[in-house]
């Protein structure tokens, strides 16, 4: 706004003319249209500014009605609100709530607020203070609109908040009846699969007699066939409960290298039937602290791979590497290679690089996607260097929480293992893996009948199985804990079920989830009589 020119009276004018003088200099220099009105509401006197506004000069406007500035629609209520007004005159806003627009010369409308000031109560004169507020208005209305916006968008959110929260519990249920569908599976398969696998291993053993060459075939496809299908349920287990959460890591200090020749141990009959050379260079005196039987499954898979994708007569070889924050592990191989545009997608969820297997048979595509998962879980990474035809070498790391010097010890001698199972063939499948071993083998099918060999026996280790009727694995393995004279006896819990936390929990010594591989109920056993000895 520009700053107003002082004004100077004219010494000539008589005090009345200079006051006069005084209020037209006045007007003149008020930032706002400012217009005077008769009793009888015509326009007597209008500022400068109020010519800006409207358009009209002062001399169109002077004696003219003041309703020819207001719109039309608004002239007949004008009318009665300036006869209320000259009834009770005083200093107040006009159209107190209302709104007002005026109306320009050249038709345009503008919004206004008026202000009222009485000038002269014997003739009605009222001055008219009037200011433009379109610009205010205009942004009145805008926030008006973002404010209707906001609100409906709040509503739309909280429709979709609600729709959001019904699908998640949509998941949450359908969560719970996949994990119930995949404990029956699990149940439903384990146990049939776990007496075939067993069997078959125990006929090409040929300890019930000879075979000739067509059944020798013939078992080694069943055990090979059964051998894929637990494989395919494992991973799809292990799969549903690492993306749920479910899988809890069991960390123990242990040494590297045993549990590296564990896991070549099985792979190595597979790589005779090629000539491929297993090397191991993990170091003898590394200890980590990991999950033993987790750590193991990642070495099977990146081991099994290899293997897999390597030429007869190649190599692959594992080799272990102390940094300061963690420890790698890495299995290197000679094979056909994967090419760099799927050195990430072969880690994903039932990924197969069919482009770079050059006719090797698959899996499921799980098994880099769960030894992924796997290594994230322990808190590490995992990774590939490799180029088609050149071979590859997948790399994992485990964090470094320091280092023992413990060593596993062989236990010398033979033990008495009582095994509580109700299925016939389970029982008999377990005590023909045991009797080899130079074992004292007691049996018994029920809960109850376990609990009073175990406290007449004293075993060295029990093998309870925990879906019996009557009373159930659970409260055997209660009673076990609870009772002084079989407290301090390791027991082995063997079920199709993953029930591993609640059995911890009960003080199980072990859990091996059916069916269970020879040598894995041996080196647990093995196990077990080691923690009884001490």
């Amino acid at each position: 706004m520009p700053k107003p020119t002082p004004v100077t009276p004219n010494p000539e004018l008589t005090a009345d003319a200079q006051a006069a003088e005084r209020f037209r200099n006045l007007l003149e220099i008020a930032p706002d249209p400012i217009i005077e009105v008769d009793g009888a509401g015509l326009i007597v006197l209008a500022n400068k500014e109020a010519e800006k506004l409207f358009g009209w000069t002062r001399a169109e406007l002077a004696g003219q009605s003041i309703e020819m500035l207001l719109p039309p629609r608004f002239r007949t209520n004008h009318i009665a609100h300036r006869a209320r007004y000259s009834s009770h005159p005083k200093t107040r806003p006009m159209g107190m709530g209302l709104e007002l627009f005026a109306l320009r010369k050249d038709g345009t409308e503008c919004a206004i607020d008026i202000n009222l000031s009485p000038v002269s109560a014997a003739d009605g004169r009222v001055m008219c203070i009037i200011r433009d507020v379109s610009e205010r208005k205009h942004t009145e209305e805008q926030i008006r609109t973002l404010n209707q916006n906001l609100e409906r968008r709040t509503d739309e959110l909280a429709a979709a908040n609600q729709q959001l929260e019904l699908r998640n519990l949509e998941v949450e249920r359908a969560n719970v009846l996949k994990s119930e569908f995949l404990a029956s599976v699990s149940h439903e398969l384990r146990t049939p699969l776990h007496a075939i696998i067993g069997f078959s291993e125990l006929l090409a053993e040929e300890s019930a007699g000879n075979l000739n060459s067509k059944q020798k075939r013939f078992t080694n496809h069943i055990h090979q066939g059964a051998q894929h299908l637990l494989e395919l349920i494992n991973d799809i287990l292990d799969l549903s409960k690492i993306e749920a959460g479910h899988l809890e890591l069991r960390q123990e200090w242990f040494a590297a290298a045993s549990a590296a020749a564990e896991v070549l141990s099985s792979i190595r009959p597979l790589a005779n039937q090629k000539r491929i050379e297993l090397s191991d260079g993990i170091q003898p005196d590394l200890s980590i602290f990991a999950d033993r039987v987790r750590f193991k499954e990642i070495l099977f898979n990146l081991f099994s791979n290899a293997v897999k994708f390597t030429r007869e007569g190649g190599r692959v070889a594992v080799r272990s590497a102390v940094m300061p924050d963690y420890i790698r592990i890495s299995v290197a191989d000679t094979g056909i290679g994967i090419a760099r545009e799927e050195h990430e997608s072969i880690f994903q969820t039932f990924r197969q690089v069919a482009s770079t297997t050059k006719g090797v048979r698959e899996g499921t595509g799980l098994g880099l996607a769960i030894t992924k998962r796997l290594v994230e879980q322990h808190g590490g990474q995992i990774w590939v260097e490799s180029e088609l035809d050149a071979g590859s070498e997948f790399s994992f790391t485990i964090p470094k929480a320091g280092s023992t010097g413990v060593e596993e010890q062989p236990h010398q001698g033979s033990a008495v293992v009582l095994v509580v199972e109700d299925d016939e063939s389970s029982r008999e499948l377990v005590v023909s893996y045991l009797e080899s071993q130079g074992l004292t083998l007691l049996t018994a099918g029920s809960g109850d009948e376990g609990l009073r060999i175990a406290r007449d026996s004293r075993p060295d280790v029990i093998l309870l199985d925990l879906l019996m009727p009557g009373k159930s694995g659970w409260e055997t393995l209660y009673k076990l804990r609870s009772s002084p004279a079989t407290a301090g006896i390791p027991v082995i819990i063997t079920s199709v079920m993953d029930e591993k936390k609640m059995a911890f929990a009960l003080g199980a010594t072990d859990y091996l989830v059916k069916p269970v591989a020879k040598e894995t109920l041996l080196d647990a056993v093995r196990r077990a009589k080691r923690l009884g000895a001490t």
